[in-house]
């Protein structure tokens, strides 16, 4: 009993410091624009159209929010010719101006980790198509990203609107909710997203953190589980599944998934992150080095293997 007490405590601590571990987008100040409550969305009832927003409130977020994540330009010419992937989006782009094009480019721009400009590109989308879906969602993660999430609902709600038999959207829809601390409402979405998709990996993933965040083991389990029964290689889920193992007492099944489901050192870190949450110095030492072993360049794990030898050292 006690051991899955301290288990349960320190599966609260491993969510702060665990590598590749949240299935859902990370938090990002959910409360300073929508206070966690009653869902702003009701599942089950048809969707109405989104309310519009203030437009001057509106633009000066967007322009606040595209001045903090402006990029430098004279590194685009570089990304744009050795991006493959980006360098053909845009070359579609230039032959044929049209919403798909502009999406293709924007979700190149934002998987290189330039969200300004995939940002401008999902704008031209719904500029040549209104109500495109998959645009609105594309917003939407970008809102959640940076933690405009008053703005993330408004564009999540759209992309629903749009098309209200999408898996995708009501998934998207469920990670802004999970942000604001909605959870009842996330889970819905979530479970929507399943009726749509009833292969949707990501959803049950996602349906298997918002039960972690209940303190639901058992539930957390039986969704990660579902999920990489249906792509083995999704590692997030693999992570949460290790975490759904920890909360229930489970450790060394939680180190057995962390190493299985973890990239060159993370995995042997996020072990150590769990020995060092349940006071295990010495063993935790162990996984951090072994983790800078595997990925040297994985700076954080030593730190945390000389904070782990010093912790046991004071105990001892």
């Amino acid at each position: 009993m006690r051991s899955t007490l301290t288990a349960r405590a320190a599966a609260g601590c491993l969510a702060l410091a665990l590598i590749s571990g949240c299935a859902a987008h990370q938090r990002h100040r959910s409360s300073a624009f929508i206070k966690p409550g009653t869902p702003t969305v009701t599942i089950e009832s048809p969707m109405a159209k989104p309310a519009g927003s203030d437009l001057q409130e509106y633009v000066r977020k967007v322009r606040t929010l595209q001045s903090k994540a402006t990029t430098v330009s004279s590194m685009l010419p570089t990304l744009e010719s050795q991006n493959t992937v980006l360098a053909a989006a845009l070359l579609r782009l230039a032959a044929d101006d049209s919403a798909q094009s502009h999406r293709s480019v924007a979700s190149a721009y934002r998987a290189a980790g330039i969200t300004d400009f995939a940002y401008r590109h999902y704008q031209n989308a719904i500029r040549l198509s209104p109500c495109d879906s998959a645009s609105y969602e594309g917003l939407a993660q970008i809102w959640r990203d940076w933690g405009m999430l008053d703005m993330a609902i408004s564009q999540a709600n759209w992309a629903v609107y749009c098309r209200p038999d999408s898996s995708s959207a009501y998934n998207t829809l469920g990670t802004v909710l999970e942000a604001l601390g909605q959870r009842q409402g996330a889970r819905a979405a979530f479970d929507r997203a399943l009726h749509f998709d009833a292969r949707a990996a990501f959803a049950l993933n996602n349906l298997c953190y918002v039960a972690l965040q209940d303190g639901d083991g058992p539930s957390a389990q039986s969704a990660c589980e579902q999920a990489l029964a249906l792509e083995p290689e999704l590692g997030a889920a693999r992570n949460n599944l290790a975490m759904a193992f920890a909360l229930q007492g489970d450790l060394p099944r939680a180190e057995a998934e962390f190493v299985h489901g973890g990239a060159a050192g993370t995995g042997q870190y996020n072990v150590g992150i769990l020995r060092m949450s349940t006071g295990r110095y010495r063993e935790a030492e162990v996984a951090f080095k072994l983790a800078t072993a595997e990925n040297p360049s994985l700076g954080d794990a030593a730190r945390r293997a000389a904070q782990a030898r010093a912790l046991a050292a004071q105990r001892e």
